[in-house]
């Protein structure tokens, strides 16, 4: 796996987050509008990592799994700490 797919899972997850958080706490969005904010940010995101060589080397199977555990925690307490 290269690092550039993590850093793509975690601009997924950290996007879905800060829509969300917007959406329930700062102003409350129609559905539409939500898809859209949260597909041009994953689409910045992505395109801003596409720029960045460093990101095309793999990763060991410890630091992947490592990794994604962290981010799958956070989108959960996200969600329960936060109320989303």
């Amino acid at each position: 796996m290269k690092r550039k797919n993590l850093v793509n899972g975690m601009i997924l997850a950290f996007s879905v987050i800060l829509v969300r958080f917007i959406d329930v706490r700062v102003y409350d969005m129609p559905l539409i509008l939500t898809l859209v904010l949260l597909m041009a940010m994953i689409y910045a995101g992505i395109r801003v990592v596409e720029r960045f060589p460093a990101l095309d080397e793999p990763v060991s199977k410890k630091v992947s799994y490592i990794t994604n555990t962290l981010v799958i925690i956070t989108i959960f307490l996200a969600f329960f700490v936060l109320e989303l």
